[in-house]
């Protein structure tokens, strides 16, 4: 049965939330509501703890996020409000939080972050996602995560992230990993690249979704170059672009 990928280009994306690192941080329940309510579908990236439970969160060390030092996979879940998220009222939040919180109200990037024992990740994804009603992507970097949702679960729409730094670029091109997935997440750092345009020409269903888009040179590259783009602004830093429209075929 084909899946419907259709969704998959039509609605600009926000990177962790619409945030700006100010009163609503990254990857926060805060800019989860906020893009929602601005109509953006959500970036967002999953660790599973050595507690056993999924938690939204980008970097693999607190210092950044929390000025606290630790791992992300060594918190204590039942703690969550120590956690507070850039020095706000923002606390990390769970995976199933998150669901809640978009409700099925937007699209989702679900980035799954890789970690030593991927079947009971990508299990414990999938267990917490029953029931969820809207749409939603699985990506990862690690080729290991992306065959075992292939394998597994061949009905989710599924994507490679790539990003051309050496080992990443041999492992991705040398597994072919394109086999297995609708769409490729490539950095707009390595757009345009011969490499995609090849694989789209030999591939007519394969989407090209890039990230991350933060300067006008950027969100050239991304109409010229992308089927949808994952982007983001930041009140702390000059020369970001403003939020986009959230069609994304408007921007074209």
């Amino acid at each position: 049965m084909k899946k419907d990928t259709q969704w998959l280009t039509q609605t600009t994306v926000a990177h962790r939330g619409l945030h700006n690192n100010k009163d609503l941080p990254e990857n926060s329940l805060g800019a989860f509501d906020n893009a929602v309510k601005h109509g953006y579908g959500i970036e967002f990236d999953v660790w599973l703890t050595r507690d056993g439970n999924l938690v939204v969160h980008h970097d693999p060390k607190l210092r950044r996020t929390c000025l606290r030092e630790g791992r992300i996979v060594d918190i204590d879940t039942s703690r969550l409000e120590d956690y507070k998220l850039m020095n706000t009222e923002y606390s990390i939040p769970t995976f199933k939080q998150t669901l809640e919180t978009v409700d099925g109200k937007v699209n989702l990037v679900i980035e799954i972050k890789p970690g030593q024992n991927v079947e009971k990740t990508c299990s414990k994804v999938w267990e917490e996602l029953q029931g969820y009603t809207g749409k939603y992507c699985i990506e990862s970097f690690d080729p290991k995560i992306v065959r075992w949702w292939a394998k597994h679960h061949p009905e989710i729409v599924l994507g490679q992230l790539c990003d051309w730094y050496a080992l990443h670029k041999f492992i991705v091109k040398a597994y072919r990993q394109h086999r297995f997935v609708d769409f490729l997440a490539v950095s707009i750092k390595n757009l345009p690249g011969k490499y995609y345009q090849k694989l789209q020409k030999q591939n007519p269903d394969l989407k090209i979704i890039t990230w991350t888009v933060r300067t006008p040179e950027q969100l050239k590259l991304a109409i010229d170059n992308a089927d949808n783009m994952i982007f983001e602004t930041c009140d702390k830093a000059e020369g970001y672009i403003a939020p986009p429209d959230t069609v994304y075929k408007n921007l074209k």
